[in-house]
């Protein structure tokens, strides 16, 4: 006989999640749905996908692996948590792109993609959160090298809740590269999405 768990009740097993962690007090005072997001769990969605103009822009895009520019483009974020890791799986279309978060001291959330991790403090906004980044780092094995400002990935985002589900929005660049990637759109829980 086999017992279906439900996502809620598994992660109320499993204790808190990330999110829940960093922000402490701050959690229990954020909109329902960027609650039930950022922890554990699948959503779907559609997306506006914007990448930069240039060959400089064009290259550090493949490079980097960021998904095509386009419109309505079908979107699916699928969040697990490993012990103290949080695994952030994004499909735009048929492309992927995942990244591993984990608190940092001082209430900071790391989010790395490659060898690059960027940290970030979490600050209320009205209906959600927005990402303050302060500082990239170079991860080589167990080493975090800081990363000259000039050098280092520039990245802005707000996950904010609306009626129809939670608004995200994130800015990728650098300051000697510019502008890289944009991509928004509207997310809902998978069991939620028509």
């Amino acid at each position: 006989m086999s017992v279906a768990v439900t996502a809620p009740a598994l992660r109320q097993m499993q204790g808190a999640s990330l999110y829940e962690e960093v922000l402490g007090p701050r959690w229990s005072g954020l909109p329902s749905t960027v609650r039930r997001l950022h922890e554990p769990g699948c959503a779907r969605g559609l997306f506006t996908i914007r990448r930069g103009s240039g060959p400089l822009s064009a290259l550090l895009g493949w490079i980097s692996r960021f998904p095509a520019a386009g419109e309505q483009v079908p979107t699916r974020l699928v969040v697990r948590q490993e012990g103290a890791l949080q695994h952030w799986e994004r499909s735009f279309g048929n492309h992927s792109l995942a990244t591993v978060q984990r608190a940092r001291e001082g209430g900071l959330i790391g989010e790395q993609l490659g060898p690059v991790e960027c940290v970030f403090q979490l600050r209320s906004v009205e209906g959600g959160l927005a990402y303050e980044q302060i500082g990239a780092w170079l991860r080589v094995g167990p080493l975090r090298l800081p990363m000259p400002r000039v050098l280092a990935p520039r990245i802005e985002a707000t996950a904010t809740e609306t009626p129809e589900g939670m608004r995200v929005h994130v800015t990728m660049g650098s300051a000697w590269a510019g502008w890289l990637l944009t991509y928004e759109g509207l997310v809902r829980p998978e069991e939620e999405a028509p």
